[in-house]
């Protein structure tokens, strides 16, 4: 019987828990020993050769792997740029960030410099910047941290904040504040790295004020005298940068900053770096109480005197130009001229250092707008000196002396006499040629100060100054063509220049084109040439023939760009040639003096154009309105001399001014003041002289014979006329056309001054107009105005003459526009002032300034219209209705 089987059948049924099994397979019992389970790994030494592995050992939870793993990726990453960025490619970034969380210092610390040395490179910042890892780096700039997780924490934030948008989320966290007690540390890694983040936070303007707020100036400046020259640099920087404010400049002041500042540019030891630290002395110059007290404190003598004792070429330029910036108030000009800092600056330029030169030429510059320097520039040798300068090889040397030279001349004649004894004259018209655009430009307007002494004026052309020009009002730069625009209207005066100017074609084309620029001054200063080149006439007609008057009157057209200048010069261009002010504006004042050549074209519409008479004398004959002209040079008698009367008996005129409304009169008026008109005698449509009527029916039917002889004339008065033109009628001929001498004209003339001689002006008004009436058909009902048929007789003129062009004497048959045009001419030359107005409808007439007198009473002057057509002689009072009826198409 087996025992045994069923007990354990049943304690298993039973849910009891079997005895051990004691026996094998073989019924022999087998005991097992209980162990204990060691679950220790053994160190295993790894010996890691490739980057790949060290930043997988990142991910390792053992401290001691992440402090060795992060100590060789701080070795590795320190070797090359290219080193960090393979680091970052393969993900070691984001980890690092991740690590410099970590509770152990150590890890913290090493993962740290690895995070903030991969920030030196550009790629990898611009990742940092997309992930939020800033509020952290700042968190661990506080004294809780190890040294060296602070030094390499502000070393990764130095590096961050050369981008703009970074400083800007950097100084909204307050970083100033641990960054400011960073600087206090002794570690001079520490320092340095801390003065530079600053110094790259405060090109951002809202951070110098902050600075000075967390009283941080003091803390940076004690830094100055560092045994490190990179510290001291950049503590320069910072005060450079804090100077710009006016509060942090008085704070400068106040903790002894100047005294400082200028007693390290003193020291020998330190020189490598007094270039930076006059830098930033150049900002708290510019404020005048910070130069006081450097003067008062005797710091500027010192400051000048190591200036010309220095013997580095660099720290020699940075003080002129810190003396040039801050010489830039009038206040610091006169201070500096108490220190005889302009001796100064003349020294620097005998330095062999073009540099030096140059920063000399640019504070020399700036201190010759005060007119006492400017005196001692030149008892000092200062314009010998920069004569020389001036014909260096130098570019810029070149540029900035003659830059000094232009402000020195500025109404200083005695500069500019001490300039021509140096043969600077010669030396500037080369300079108009120079490779740079703004030494031609300083040339300029060193030559245009020049043209105030008449002495230097006139040796300045003739060694060509005008056809030096020619280069500058070509010039890309605008300031160039301003000043070269400027010499040609501060030389325009000199009737050599306009000489000049007229045998140097290219000059007046390439001056209306600057009339187009987009540069105000180019604009301005090109019309006042033309507005002094008026003068001559030759000049004028080029000025007009090369647009110059669409350009302008376009330009008073434009609200932004009309100016007094623009109005200018179109008054001088119209005043010039009368012909195309009449087109233009439809009136000649009393002191618009018509000449020979005056001529109508008509009005010039919107968009027209005003043409030459030679243009219009080549188009083909056409049955639009004639052009009158008058031509008459050998009984041109222009002259404004009373020609009879005494005071009392005439009326005094107003030849000078269409805007003098005081002429005033001794003679009564007669008639009642409701008819307006003064009276005079009336002429009949009839009242003719035999003579006239005789020339009239010569003018309507001529024979075959007499048009043989009136070409014969003709050609003989061509021939005449070509002994006797002027510079303007030789340019007529070189087109083609030649002005012809209108002999019924200068008849005209003959007649009617003997007639108007000695008498009273308005006897000599009313003589005129009748005489006028009579040459022109006589006197005209207004009824008999529209059948009057003087068309057909200047359409047989115009057939006759085969030209649209008609001398003024040639017409017998005019009403209103020719009458009015005959009157004005005659006036002009009898000297008997008044206007000539276009109106609608072939409308035209004149108005005389007369007043009125009784006894010893003398009343205001008034405007009256000549009558020409109804009643000959008649004066109409301005805006009376009579005068109404005469001027207007009922």
């Amino acid at each position: 019987m087996v025992k045994g089987g069923k007990v354990s059948s049943l304690s298993t049924a039973a849910g009891k828990t079997p005895a051990p099994n004691t026996a094998n397979k073989g019924g022999k019992p087998r005991q097992q020993d209980e162990k204990a389970i060691d679950e220790t790994f053994e160190p295993l030494k790894l010996d890691v050769k490739g980057a790949q592995t060290a930043v997988v050992c990142l991910r390792s939870t053992e401290d001691n792997v992440l402090i060795r793993a992060c100590d060789s990726l701080f070795k590795f990453a320190d070797k090359s740029d290219g080193n960090k960025l393979m680091l970052h490619e393969m993900g070691a970034t984001d980890t690092l960030f991740t690590l410099t969380h970590h509770e152990n210092p150590t890890v913290q610390r090493n993962a740290t410099m690895v995070f903030g040395i991969l920030a030196a490179h550009p790629d990898i910042r611009r990742h940092l910047r997309k992930i939020d890892c800033i509020p952290h780096m700042i968190s661990l700039l506080s004294s809780e941290h190890e040294q060296l997780t602070n030094e390499f924490a502000v070393y990764w934030l130095r590096y961050m904040c050369s981008d703009y948008s970074t400083k800007s989320q950097v100084l909204s966290l307050n970083v100033l504040q641990p960054l400011i007690r960073l600087i206090n540390e002794t570690d001079p890694d520490i320092k340095f790295n801390s003065l530079s983040t600053i110094d790259r936070i405060l090109d951002d303007i809202h951070a110098r004020s902050l600075v000075r707020e967390l009283n941080g100036i003091e803390p940076i400046l004690n830094n100055l005298k560092s045994e490190y020259p990179q510290i001291t640099e950049t503590v320069c920087n910072c005060i450079q940068k804090l100077a710009t404010d006016p509060f942090n400049r008085a704070v400068i002041r106040d903790i002894g900053g100047l005294d400082r500042m200028i007693d390290f540019i003193g020291l020998d030891e330190t020189k490598d770096v007094h270039v930076h630290c006059l830098n930033a002395l150049a900002n708290l110059l510019e404020d005048t109480e910070c130069l006081d007290l450097i003067q008062s404190n005797g710091g500027l003598k010192r400051l000048m005197q190591f200036v010309q004792d220095s013997v580095v070429p660099a720290v020699q330029a940075a003080a002129a130009k810190a003396i040039a910036r801050a010489a830039r108030k009038p206040q610091n000009r006169k201070i500096f001229a108490e220190q005889d800092a302009e001796r100064a600056m003349v020294f620097l330029l005998l330095s062999e250092n073009d540099e030096v030169r140059v920063a000399s030429c640019q504070a020399l510059a700036v201190m010759a707008e005060s007119m006492l320097s400017r005196e001692t520039i030149r008892n000092n040798d200062g314009i010998l000196t920069l004569v020389q300068m001036m014909q260096k090889d130098n570019p810029r040397l070149r540029e900035f002396s003659t830059l000094a030279m232009s402000n020195l001349t500025q109404s200083n004649p005695n500069n500019i006499r001490e300039l021509q004894d140096q043969g600077g004259i010669e030396v500037l018209i080369r300079l108009l040629n120079d490779e740079k655009d703004t030494t031609k430009a300083y040339a300029c307007a060193t030559l245009a100060n020049c043209s105030t002494d008449q002495v230097v004026r006139t040796n300045t052309l003739e060694k060509g100054l005008i056809k030096s020009l020619l280069v500058p009002l070509q010039a890309s730069y605008e300031l160039a063509q301003a000043k070269a625009a400027m010499v040609l209207s501060a030389y325009g005066i000199d009737q050599k220049a306009r000489e000049d100017i007229k045998n140097n074609q290219p000059i007046i084309p390439l001056l209306v084109s600057l009339l187009r620029s987009n540069h105000d001054e180019v604009r301005r200063n090109a019309c006042f040439a033309i507005s002094v080149l008026c003068v001559e006439q030759a000049i004028a007609i080029e000025i007009l023939r090369n647009g110059a008057l669409e350009i302008v009157r376009d330009l008073n057209t434009s609200e932004s760009r009309k100016s007094k200048f623009t109005e200018m010069a179109l008054q001088r261009i119209l005043d010039s040639h009368l012909s195309a002010k009449y087109s233009y504006l439809g009136r000649l004042e009393s002191n618009n003096i018509t000449t020979d050549g005056f001529y109508d074209m008509g009005p010039v519409r919107d968009g027209g154009k005003f043409l030459t008479i030679e243009e219009l004398a080549a188009e083909e004959v056409n049955d639009r309105r004639p052009i009158l002209l008058v031509y008459a040079p050998e009984k041109n008698i222009t002259q404004w001399t009373t020609t009879g009367g005494s005071y009392e008996d005439d009326i005094s005129r107003v030849p000078f001014s269409s805007d003098d409304n005081l002429s005033t009169s001794a003679m009564p008026v007669k008639g009642s003041e409701s008819k307006e008109k003064i009276g005079t005698p009336t002429t009949t449509r009839t009242a003719k002289t035999p003579k006239a009527s005789s020339k009239e029916r010569d003018g309507k039917t001529r024979t075959k014979k007499d048009k043989t002889n009136e070409k014969r004339d003709l050609s003989e008065d061509k021939k005449h006329s070509e002994k006797d033109v002027s510079g303007t009628n030789n340019s007529d001929s070189k087109s083609g056309y030649k002005l012809t001498t209108d002999q019924d004209f200068q008849m005209y003339l003959d007649e009617i001054q003997p007639q108007v001689t000695k008498v009273p002006l308005s006897e000599q008004i009313s003589t005129l107009a009748r005489f006028v009436s009579e040459k022109m058909g006589g006197t005209i009902s207004p009824d008999d105005v529209a059948t009057f048929g003087y068309e057909v007789a200047m359409n047989q003129l115009k057939t006759e003459l085969h030209s649209n062009v008609i001398p003024i004497g040639r017409i017998r048959k005019g009403i209103h526009a020719q009458r009015a045009f005959l009157f004005k001419t005659l006036a002009d030359r009898l000297g008997i002032p008044c206007t000539l107005t276009r109106g609608n409808y072939n409308r035209a007439w004149n108005e005389v300034i007369l007043g009125q007198s009784s006894g010893a009473v003398r009343y205001p002057a008034k405007t009256w219209i000549v009558d020409l057509l109804h009643e000959p002689g008649r004066l109409l009072l301005a805006n009376s209705s009579d005068a109404r009826i005469y001027t207007i198409l009922s």
